[in-house]
């Protein structure tokens, strides 16, 4: 029987974004390094009515709320950071 090696990595993949979305967000930007953390850091620190103790899922909706469409668009931003860390945490689970 043939391993279907999309399928593996798409598994891996849903199970990263399933934990890093269910994760205080809070932790996940401690989790962060470099100009990540420093970015993440500063958009959930800069945001009102954002708090620590929200999922990373409820931060993105949050932010896709009331922020997607400013000049500065930190949704965006922050899916870009998420993103990356997802990537970096497949990468690792793939060596």
């Amino acid at each position: 029987m043939e391993v279907d090696y999309d399928a593996v990595n798409e598994s891996i993949n849903e199970s990263i974004m399933e934990d890093i979305g269910s994760m205080n967000v809070e932790e996940f930007v401690d989790s962060l390094s470099g100009d990540d953390h420093e970015d993440a850091l500063q958009i959930v620190m800069a945001i009102n009515g954002l708090e620590f103790s929200m999922s990373v899922n409820d931060t993105l909706d949050y932010l896709e709320e009331h922020y997607q469409f400013d000049d500065h668009n930190v949704y965006e931003e922050f899916v870009h950071i998420v993103t990356r860390e997802v990537d970096r945490q497949f990468e690792e689970r793939i060596r």
